[in-house]
């Protein structure tokens, strides 16, 4: 039996960014009946569809790289753009614009940074009389209505996939009405995007940073088949290194111990008993760079998976673990895979500006500035 029951997302009062519950901050039936029927929209044969989704997106992102090869991007930005834009078509079946793109994008923003403030006395109730939180409301109806969008355009497609995320979801009929549906939705697209994308604009930088790297990467995947690069170890250790350094969702999570737990003495802390109901703060921050596990934790070193040591395998959770897990995992690594095995490929990336390291919501490079040039040779 599992030492840990898990909680929501307790911080956000059990109320979505959108204004509405969603089957993340749920427990019970609710929560259980969503995420069951969502798991089957990551099967292994999903996923092979998301991953030429993904292929078509980042082609699509090359293209634009070479028409600008002498200017600098915002490599937060155009991840942003990239997975948003996968992540629409790959589960929703909804090809968003560019001008929905930027309104959603804004919105959530405007309304996430107002969640922030739901903990203050009374806020809620007078929040007619705060700009602030009026504009939130305003931009949570956009959010609604953007949803409501997708929902009914999904409805006009004549054969749709079966068991996409949207299936799943619109053929469930636990749900009680399209409000729960529409709040899933749009809670699916905001998980479904961010994490990836800053996850994928992490591991750019530190390619970026680190040129020696970048070039062993880029080596080992021009030595290998195009079909066999997905799988290719050394593009795995990138991707572990790069989740483990700067892990988007640092704070982690939140369970509660299911049984008393206790932890020996040792020369690092004192004997401890945590006892049963105790809500546990797990930080992966901290986890992922603690020296116990991991030797120089603060540096970018792939090869430290190549033979890692059983508490390095166990610390290692950039996802979660348990029934709150992530739920998109999955697709989460098949994009991070087809995405960097085909950029490192085919370009060289340089660091202009390493702008700010930020945190929220996720832990972000903001303003970071990369320099892409072809290669034109293998090694």
């Amino acid at each position: 039996m599992s030492l840990f029951r898990n909680r929501g997302f307790t911080s956000l009062q059990r109320q979505s960014t959108m204004g509405g519950q969603t089957f993340f901050v749920e427990n019970g039936e609710r929560w259980y009946h969503a995420r069951k029927s969502i798991m089957h929209a990551f099967s292994s044969h999903h996923i092979r569809r998301m991953r030429n989704v993904t292929l078509e997106k980042v082609e699509k992102f090359m293209k634009k790289l070479d028409t600008n090869l002498s200017k600098s991007f915002d490599v937060g930005k155009e991840m942003i753009n990239l997975t948003l834009e996968v992540i629409c078509d790959a589960a929703f079946e909804y090809k968003m614009s560019e001008s929905e793109q930027e309104k959603f994008l804004t919105e959530l923003e405007i309304v996430l940074k107002e969640n922030r403030n739901s903990h203050i006395p009374l806020r809620l109730r007078l929040g007619r009389f705060i700009p602030s939180v009026r504009r939130a409301r305003l931009g949570s109806r956009r959010l609604y209505a953007l949803g409501e969008k997708i929902l009914a355009t999904y409805r006009t497609i004549e054969n749709p996939i079966k068991d996409t995320v949207m299936d799943r979801i619109v053929n469930n009929p636990n749900y009680s009405d399209d409000k729960e549906r529409i709040n899933d939705m749009l809670v699916l697209l905001l998980a479904g995007h961010d994490t990836t994308a800053y996850s994928l604009a992490w591991i750019l930088k530190e390619l970026a940073k680190h040129r020696q790297e970048q070039a062993k990467l880029r080596s080992e995947l021009l030595n290998t088949s195009v079909e066999e690069r997905y799988n290719l170890k050394a593009l795995q250790n990138v991707i572990k290194e790069g989740l483990r350094l700067n892990p988007v969702a640092a704070l982690g999570g939140i369970r509660t111990s299911s049984k008393d737990i206790i932890l020996e003495a040792t020369d690092k802390h004192p004997h401890t008993m945590i006892p049963k109901g105790s809500m546990i703060f797990f930080s992966l921050m901290s986890v992922l760079h603690n020296p116990l596990y991991f030797e120089n934790p603060d540096d970018f070193i792939p090869s430290r998976w190549e033979n890692p040591c059983d508490d390095a395998v166990t610390a290692y959770l950039p996802f979660l673990t348990g029934p709150r897990n992530c739920v998109g995992q999955s697709l989460a690594y098949a994009e991070i895979r087809t995405v960097l095995s085909n950029l490192c490929s085919n370009y060289e990336f340089k660091i202009e500006d390493e702008g700010t390291n930020t945190f929220f919501l996720t832990y972000k490079p903001r303003n970071c500035l990369l320099v892409a040039t072809r290669i034109t040779s293998t090694p």
